[in-house]
């Protein structure tokens, strides 16, 4: 399944995005979920990666600010539902910011909480040099080391991998890691803003995989840039959630 968003396409050397007025931030009464800076981003062809870490984009304004940290798989009971979450690069905490918190509530709103494991991946830098490499091989390793403890913890959680940006390329390199019963176990994957889109997801079967790529999205086009139409898979979380819950068979309980 590929979702192919039609958003507009930036193509000024220099662009803006305004953000909205800083939201309150729940779990950090100090911060908000918003920097009231406009987003900048450098469009130039060729001049490397370029990143706005200073905000959120407009149509995503619900998002955190902060990265998030769940280590569910690691720490907690066996769920029926087990996500494995790769965040993108510069993304904070283990899960990041900009797709896994609002994926996370959104699989939360059609199932529920308590029927979720969220697991993301830890020994992975998400720097600039590991998305040059096409992955980060420390955190590739480790995905794979947690579809592998998954299996063997978890015997009976449907599993669904997942990545955003450089996360998708861990996952790529996760599922060329992993034994043919490990791959079978995964009962769905979801790639965020795929550098790797177009390449099979080791040997997971087509029906299982959900790629989302944004019209304009540089690096789904196997390029650099970092433009706006990148920064907002917030908006397709709802979707994403139900193509998972639906390869689940899973009801909320």
């Amino acid at each position: 399944m590929k979702s192919n968003i039609l958003l507009p396409f930036f193509t000024l050397v220099l662009g803006t995005v305004a953000s909205p007025a800083p939201i309150p931030n729940p779990n950090d009464p100090t911060a908000t979920t918003n920097n009231p800076t406009p987003c900048t981003f450098t469009l130039t062809p060729g001049s490397g990666f370029r990143i706005s870490t200073k905000c959120v984009p407009t149509n995503c304004a619900g998002v955190q600010a902060i990265g998030v940290t769940r280590n569910d798989l690691l720490d907690g009971p066996c769920k029926p539902l087990t996500l494995i979450f790769a965040r993108g690069t510069t993304e904070g905490g283990n899960i990041g910011n900009i797709v896994g918190p609002p994926f996370i509530d959104a699989l939360n709103s059609q199932l529920s909480s308590a029927q979720i494991a969220v697991q993301g991946v830890n020994d992975y830098p998400a720097d600039i040099a590991g998305f040059n490499e096409g992955g980060s091989p420390s955190g590739s390793k480790n995905m794979a080391q947690l579809i592998k403890l998954a299996k063997s913890r978890c015997p009976h959680t449907k599993l669904c991998v997942s990545g955003y940006s450089q996360g998708a390329q861990v996952a790529h390199n996760a599922a060329n890691m992993i034994s043919q019963a490990e791959t079978d176990f995964i009962n769905s994957a979801v790639l965020w803003g795929d550098p790797d889109d177009g390449a099979p997801f080791g040997r997971v079967p087509a029906r299982k995989v959900s790629t989302d790529c944004h019209f304009g999205d540089d690096i789904c086009l196997h390029g650099n840039l970092v433009l706006p139409p990148h920064q907002d898979y917030c908006l397709d979380a709802q979707q994403e959630a139900s193509f998972v819950v639906q390869r689940s068979g899973l009801r909320k309980a």
